[in-house]
């Protein structure tokens, strides 16, 4: 019997050096060292060096939608003294394309703006349309311009009836076979707030700080007309078996995934309506920025998962007559979503987001596979256990 503890006893101490072995970094390597290379901080200077670039880009940004409004100031002007439903469209490249792109893309933007059921609106609406080259030398020394990420102009100080929206767009996706209906889901994701400025009007204040205190994130796609698929559920779930990718998940997490996101994600109601309401304590002073630029999916922190068509759900859920009341309430936001809702903002929250996604476990679960093994190994080292000791009971 002691040769054979002393056996086991061996067998468990060369396992857990090989462990060791694996897993503790060689003597003399760095705690910094012992990370891969995109875990590292970067260094001040390049922090700040990334923050005086990023500064840049969103004041050229500005600028170029300033000088946007004011190129489509006359024909704004022209639609409001006629009454001309529509919003005003630029398609800002060369002018040879521009010129044949034109009237297909007005096509398919009036068709959007029919369907949104948009006419005369009090907001007014201009589509800058731009593809530029984006990869171009840049002699001047600065950042290179931001050419890919959706931007928007609300109404201003200086403006409160225009609203402008700037729609990226790849010189070889305007050359393909020229068919209006293939720009028209394209377009009406690229109109974001201004298509709710155009059909609600301007917030009150308390939802315009709402919104503008989470980026606009909740209403960045404007199709109220018809319910339409997820679309950033594909990242993280299976096409085959619609599970959860927990490699993409650890991934983004913690990112660009709050805490209560993923609450909200496991099904639990506080967690949907603090990932709701997130903003909506600001105190409201008068330091609300006009300009709203869409990131991309990997730089920005996500409050709900398809959340940019939150607003547009709640919008066909309840009708027009329920939201333009939500819209323009002097109430405090989480007391106007609730009445508009009908139920608390928390449990309306977690029912849309099943819509999208099924509910994801939280907490310690160990897969079956993992477990039936356990609950073998288990049984074979009881069976030998009771083995030995039955053979020592006969001897």
């Amino acid at each position: 019997m002691a040769r054979e503890l002393r056996w086991w006893t061996g067998a468990a101490l060369a396992a857990c050096g090989i462990i060791v072995l694996a897993y503790v970094p060689p003597r003399g390597v760095r705690e910094d060292q012992r990370h891969r290379d995109w875990d590292r901080e970067a260094s001040a200077a390049r922090v700040r060096a990334q923050k005086l670039a990023a500064q840049w880009r969103a004041a050229d940004l500005a600028l170029r939608l300033a000088e946007y409004r004011a190129r489509l100031e006359p024909e704004l002007a022209s639609r409001r003294s006629t009454n001309q439903p529509g919003p005003a469209l630029l398609v800002d490249g060369p002018d040879s394309g521009a010129r044949a792109i034109q009237p297909i893309l007005q096509t398919a933007l009036d068709t959007v703006w029919s369907r949104l059921r948009l006419g005369v609106t009090k907001v007014s609406v201009a589509v800058v349309v731009s593809w530029q080259p984006g990869n171009a030398a840049n002699p001047t020394g600065t950042p290179k311009p931001d050419r890919v990420s959706r931007a928007y102009m609300l109404p201003d100080a200086t403006d409160r009836a225009t609203c402008v929206a700037l729609v990226p767009a790849w010189k070889r996706q305007l050359l393909e076979p020229k068919v209006p209906a293939k720009f028209e889901a394209w377009l009406e994701q690229g109109l974001g707030p201004c298509a709710f400025y155009a059909a609600f009007g301007v917030p009150s204040k308390a939802v315009r700080y709402w919104l503008a205190h989470q980026e606009y994130d909740l209403a960045l796609y404007s199709g109220w007309d018809r319910e339409g698929p997820g679309s950033e559920a594909s990242w993280f779930l299976d096409p085959g078996t619609q599970r959860w990718r927990w490699q993409e998940l650890y991934f983004d997490f913690p990112a660009h995934f709050s805490h209560a996101t993923l609450a909200c994600l496991g099904g639990r109601a506080e967690g949907c309506r603090d990932a709701v309401l997130e903003g909506a304590s600001y105190s409201l002073d008068d330091s609300l920025s006009p300009f709203v630029t869409e990131e991309f999916r990997w730089r920005r922190k996500r409050r709900l998962l398809d959340g940019g068509r939150y607003l547009a759900d709640l919008a066909r859920d309840i009708g027009h007559d329920r939201f333009q009341r939500f819209w323009s309430s002097p109430l405090p936001v989480d007391t106007a979503l609730a009445t508009a809702m009908q139920m608390p903002v928390g449990k309306w929250t977690e029912r849309w987001e099943r819509r999208f996604v099924p509910r994801l476990p939280l907490g310690a679960a160990a897969p079956l596979g993992a477990s039936g093994l356990g609950v073998l190994l288990a049984a074979a080292a009881l069976t030998s256990v009771a083995l030995g000791a039955r053979r020592r009971q006969v001897r």
